[in-house]
């Protein structure tokens, strides 16, 4: 059966990648697909090229569906590129699902984020819908996901009523710093070094990213994400033809997919705190493991510039 939940795909300039994920996409053949594609850099000469077979590819949408499309002629960088993307994607829809060019989901990922987008539609503390599980083998709760504050965007799912309150300025963000309001959300000073400096850059238009402003959204507005206990999607995008993601990814990188087979909601809405203590701990603090190994792993949940 077709899938009743509008898709946005988000392209540059990596077609062999986009392939892979169109594929995927293909096999639950969207009634309605919108796609978004960024403009060539000016200072890169194969990016002309790789994005017009982008253009190519999603031309040859072979099943029945509405498309939908936002080609720049110009290249407006990520964090302009997507934000303005998934805001035109909620201006026409009351929901849906996203998708990169990187983000490679198992199908059991499209019937997960369509249960839930459902299920919590009217719910306004959750704001996010997660596909990626990067807990190593960690399962909290008694359902198929858990609540936590950290929201990955490695395929993910939301409302319009939950973009709306997107801020990509961080507008508030001066009085937030200055009331160290980071300390209400996570105790550890390590914790609260590594987001007051991520949001500091972003803030001063210093990283390039969408992604912290919508972390920041998020938190200001007391919302929760929802991540499963089994991982959904997988980063394929790792290399030297990434944006953000430039080394080899190590032990992030072709996390392997967790068909799920059925889906439990959980017994409690209540933010399970050990599952966002680890991903702290194990990602989002200073110095992280990764920050030791590899300066480029910085990137790699898509929240770096």
């Amino acid at each position: 059966m077709p899938l009743d939940v509008p898709i946005l795909f988000l392209l540059f300039n990596r077609p062999d990648l986009a392939r892979q994920v169109l594929e995927r996409i293909r096999q639950v053949q969207p009634r309605e697909l919108f796609i978004s594609i960024d403009g060539p850099r000016p200072n890169h000469p194969t990016d002309a090229e790789r994005v017009a077979e982008c253009l190519a590819l999603v031309d040859n949408i072979d099943w029945p569906c509405s498309v939908h499309r936002l080609i720049q002629d110009q290249n407006l960088g990520c964090k302009k590129a997507v934000s303005t993307a998934i805001s035109w994607f909620f201006q026409q829809v009351e929901m849906g699902i996203i998708l990169e060019d990187d983000c490679l989901p198992d199908p059991s990922f499209f019937t997960f984020c369509r249960e839930n987008l459902h299920y919590h539609r009217n719910n306004a503390t959750i704001l996010h819908i997660g596909g990626t599980n990067l807990q190593n083998g960690q399962w909290h709760g008694d359902g198929s996901y858990f609540y936590s504050k950290i929201c990955h965007v490695w395929g993910w799912a939301s409302w319009r009523r939950a973009w709306e309150k997107y801020d990509g300025s961080m507008s508030t963000y001066p009085g937030f710093r200055k009331q160290n309001r980071i300390a209400d959300l996570f105790s550890d000073p390590k914790v609260q070094e590594y987001w007051t400096e991520a949001f500091d850059g972003v803030h001063a238009g210093q990283i390039n990213s969408w992604a912290y402003p919508w972390c920041y959204s998020i938190w200001i507005n007391n919302g929760l994400c929802i991540s499963p206990n089994q991982n959904l999607v997988s980063n394929i995008g790792f290399g030297t033809a990434a944006t953000h993601t430039l080394d080899d990814g190590g032990s992030l990188a072709n996390v392997p997919l967790e068909p799920l087979n059925e889906i439990r909601h959980p017994s409690f809405l209540i933010e399970n705190l050990p599952a966002t203590e680890y991903s702290n701990n194990q990602y989002f603090k200073k110095p992280t493991w990764v920050t030791l190994k590899a300066e480029g792993l910085k990137r790699r949940l898509g929240l770096k510039h």
